[in-house]
């Protein structure tokens, strides 16, 4: 065994979120984590812990809770300004086609990004991920797609790699065709021709992404469009997921199963059929709740999803139109009170299962061979951190085995 370099000790409850433990959640109790060159290599009880380096960090969690870091399946940390205004708008009643008419919408956002400086758009994702970080956030997918033309999505990926290199959060990133653009509105055939023919090479070339996702709904691309983008994408290794069954039903989900998507998303209205379908390819339903508060439409439906058999993550959506938020405890919140998810589902949700959807099988558990990622808590029970919501209970973070925040 390798030299230990960290020790957290002195924790109350120990959630594993792996077979190391007691129960769906592997919970230990007076507990302690070890760990070497940023990778777990120990853990169970303080007794009989490994020889210590002379340096090693020691932590004492002084009877805290003691979780894996969090891992968001869904997110758009890269943008230009704000939507605010129109969330005042869209509370007062106004529909989507008098905010469209009065400057707002996915549109909005595309001009401010492709007109901001580079460093405006770093700045501004690098706050985001800094706060995604104090809520637990280790792990985190990374979408495009404000920029929508070729060279704007490959500029707001290689900032996102920029991130993934300066910072201690591990970044996924997400090629995301979201809308044809603006300028192009009547050459929609032409457009994605473009985008499965010269930009995902280019994404693919570069390594800049690992994942292509595409919104697939009504008013966004067809079943048929998707198909041929995400076809293009994986044949040039990208992983798929799909924006699914948001506005309406139009069979993404079982189109996300068919293509052996790893994930997909939303899923308001999903069918009976869709359900099946996932269930029967594996595919993990990424569910956002921030979305469904925040425009007012249907909860997915967990408990159906959960009954079936699919796997099932929670992810912040945060985003500028629709979810303005960086809060994953509030996710497993929304998901427990308003979605019917158990605690100890939302737990995995965010964990081990959101980890899984990311081909990241080394995150989101603490077992000897994991990414020493874990967060300690400013309570001694893990019911506590979802039922007192909307304050922040994160007093440590610790991402390949360093310390990377503290409250």
């Amino acid at each position: 065994m390798p030299v230990v370099d960290l020790v957290v000790r002195n924790i109350g409850q120990l959630v594993t979120c792996s077979a190391v433990g007691a129960g769906p959640l592997g919970l230990l109790r007076d507990a302690a984590v070890a760990a070497a060159d940023g990778r777990v290599v120990y853990v169970g009880s303080a007794a009989a812990l490994p020889e210590l380096a002379d340096d090693a960090v020691v932590i004492d969690a002084d009877g805290a809770l003691c979780t894996p870091g969090l891992c968001d399946p869904h997110a758009h940390p890269i943008f230009a300004g704000d939507r605010a205004s129109e969330y005042a708008m869209r509370v007062e009643g106004r529909g989507y086609l008098e905010i469209q008419a009065a400057g707002g919408g996915i549109y909005s956002t595309v001009r401010q990004t492709r007109a901001a400086s580079d460093e405006a758009l770093l700045k501004g994702a690098r706050a985001r991920l800094e706060r995604l970080l104090s809520f637990g956030v280790t792990t985190c997918e990374a979408k495009s797609g404000y920029a929508l033309d070729a060279e704007g999505e490959i500029r707001l990926l290689r900032l996102l790699r920029r991130l993934a290199v300066e910072g201690p959060w591990r970044l996924s990133s997400t090629l995301l065709v979201h809308a044809v653009p603006e300028e192009r509105r009547g050459e929609r055939t032409a457009y994605l021709e473009e985008v499965a023919n010269e930009l995902i090479p280019r994404v693919a070339r570069e390594g800049l992404a690992e994942s292509c996702d595409v919104f697939c709904d009504r008013g966004a691309f067809t079943s048929e469009e998707t198909r041929a983008v995400l076809t293009a994408a994986r044949g040039q290794g990208l992983a798929l997921r799909l924006h699914a069954d948001q506005i309406a039903e139009t069979g993404a989900a079982a189109l996300a199963a068919e293509l052996g998507a790893r994930s997909a998303d939303h899923l308001e209205r999903i069918s009976a059929d869709g359900i099946a379908a996932l269930a029967g390819a594996g595919t993990t339903a990424v569910l956002l709740p921030g979305a469904a508060l925040c425009l007012g439409d249907p909860w997915p439906p967990a408990r159906a999803l959960i009954k079936a058999g699919v796997p099932v993550a929670l992810g912040t959506d945060l985003n500028p139109g629709s979810s303005m938020t960086e809060s994953l405890p509030l996710m497993m919140s929304l998901a427990c009170t308003q979605m019917r998810m158990r605690v100890e589902e939302a737990w995995l949700a965010v964990t081990r299962v959101a980890a899984d959807s990311l081909g990241r099988a080394d995150a989101g558990r603490l077992q000897p061979g994991s990414r020493a990622d874990l967060v300690l808590w400013g309570c001694d029970d893990y019911r506590h951190v979802p039922y007192h919501f909307g304050v922040n209970h994160v007093r440590t973070v610790v991402i390949s085995g360093e310390v990377a925040f503290e409250a």
